[in-house]
């Protein structure tokens, strides 16, 4: 970390994971969305014919379906939820990324996952995308929302509280905490408009991706996540001027070395 800390200006990548790593086109998101509905209908018992607009209806205020239901006061395990919804994903659709695992690991900067989803499911799509080793942290809802300090509260997962999730500028301010970051000095990758308002308000350099549009608050648009090194060149500056400067010094080296044989 210490070989990009200094002259760099940007010293820490934050990263989305779902529909940013990877496209909204393989309907991972989709299939989630059928999910938490499922979870609403049998575990819940929530009426059916109600579900589908009140899962968008929740999504679209509290910035997840989750977040919204435990703020409606619906009791349920926080694992529970995860393990249903995210447990039977279609994850076969994912499949590794050779060319994004290069850019990322090219990238001197600090490299962080930040998601509204749980680790396992974070786990699973990092090794199933082939790259779990390119990241040096996740922030995810477990890092964001850990367990409340009574034994009552575990039990029941937490029904007192509130969740913490982006888009909420305090998500943003708890992940700025947990990784220590400068936000002036990082830069946020994101595929909602909304989450990337919310890092533009919390300082972070912001990038829309999926989008070739920029929306408020974005700095850069990225049709693709493969597309980082053409719009973002920068992130690469101080890595080239090291390898420049290593050049020269073993140019260096060598001819005093010619230098020092013909003296003697």
């Amino acid at each position: 970390m210490e070989a990009y800390a200094a002259g760099a200006k940007f010293d820490c990548l934050l990263f989305d994971m779902d529909d940013t790593l990877y496209p909204l086109s393989l309907g991972i998101n989709l299939a989630c969305r059928k999910n938490i509905q499922e979870y609403m209908l049998k575990k819940l018992r929530i009426e059916e014919s109600q579900v589908p607009r009140m899962c968008l209806d929740l999504y679209r205020e509290y910035g997840t379906t989750m977040a919204g239901l435990k703020v409606l006061g619906y009791d349920f395990d926080y694992d529970d939820f995860h393990a249903c919804v995210h447990g039977t994903l279609p994850y076969e659709k994912v499949k590794p990324d050779p060319v994004l695992r290069q850019l990322l690991l090219s990238l001197p900067q600090r490299k962080i996952i930040f998601t509204n989803s749980d680790k396992a499911n974070a786990a699973r799509v990092l090794e199933k995308l082939g790259l779990q080793d390119c990241f040096q942290g996740i922030v995810c809802f477990e890092t964001l929302n850990p367990p409340p300090p009574t034994e009552t509260e575990k039990n029941s997962g937490g029904s007192a509280g509130t969740i913490l999730c982006k888009p909420s500028l305090a998500s943003m301010e708890a992940v700025i905490e947990i990784a220590k970051l400068d936000a002036e000095r990082t830069v946020f990758f994101d595929d909602s408009a909304r989450n990337i308002a919310a890092g533009k308000a919390a300082g972070f350099r912001t990038v829309i991706v999926g989008s070739s549009a920029l929306v408020p608050g974005a700095d850069v648009a990225l049709e693709s996540i493969h597309n980082i090194k053409e719009a973002l060149p920068e992130l690469w500056e101080v890595a080239a001027a090291a390898a420049a400067g290593d050049r020269v010094d073993a140019v260096l080296r060598s001819t005093t070395a010619v230098e020092t044989t013909v003296i003697a």
